[in-house]
């Protein structure tokens, strides 16, 4: 058993560089670009794949290549979301509060990359026209599962029809959701909008 945890450590630290090495080349190929589109498109990708190739990185360094310590990943993966959106000159901040839950690994991917689509979409479409705050938080509930927030107090949803992206990033989090079969709602807030996404904590 110890051998196999050695050599599943040592899959997840090649897997975490080759991804690496992939979000470096698409980083490259986004800076040699003049289209606005399609750098964004590349930066957008880059941020998907940070956010699972930091899961790989996370495994071959913990004790357990089983389970994600989610406050561990995901403050990691937020600071890193804003610290990218500041580069490119989106003005909002972001803060956070990640209860240290914990999560089987295939799962924890799939919560990574929807907290990169919310988090991305919240600062390039919430305040379009002023600086603002992005929040997140993530706790556990007594029923056996979790909540994760992610809410602004921008301009909402549907208070401007020229802000609007692709369609994409909402695609990816309903798939990740279903992936997670955890429930996903858009909540208006006065004002702002608040995403909510309810999933279940493995057993003790």
């Amino acid at each position: 058993m110890a051998r196999a945890e050695v050599l599943l450590a040592e899959v997840n630290h090649r897997v975490a560089n080759s991804l690496a090495l992939v979000a470096s080349l698409v980083k490259l190929q986004a800076n040699a670009l003049k289209d606005r589109a399609a750098k964004t498109a590349l930066a957008e990708t880059e941020g998907r794949i940070y956010a699972i190739s930091s899961i790989h990185k996370r495994l071959y360094t913990s004790g357990d290549v089983r389970v994600v310590a989610l406050d561990e990943y995901l403050s990691t993966l937020l600071q890193h979301l804003e610290a990218s959106m500041r580069a490119e000159g989106h003005g909002a901040s972001l803060r956070y509060d990640i209860e240290p839950l914990k999560l089987p690994t295939d799962a924890s991917v799939n919560l990574g990359v929807v907290v990169t689509e919310l988090v991305t979409n919240a600062f390039k479409y919430a305040y379009p026209n002023r600086p603002g705050e992005v929040r997140v938080r993530l706790k556990g509930a007594a029923d056996g599962r979790a909540e994760l927030v992610v809410e602004d107090d921008g301009i909402g949803r549907t208070a401007d029809p020229s802000v609007k992206g692709t369609g994409l990033g909402t695609r990816i989090v309903n798939a990740m959701a279903s992936t997670m079969s955890a429930e996903i709602r858009y909540l208006a807030r006065e004002p702002g909008t608040a995403a909510r996404l309810v999933f279940s904590l493995p057993a003790d």
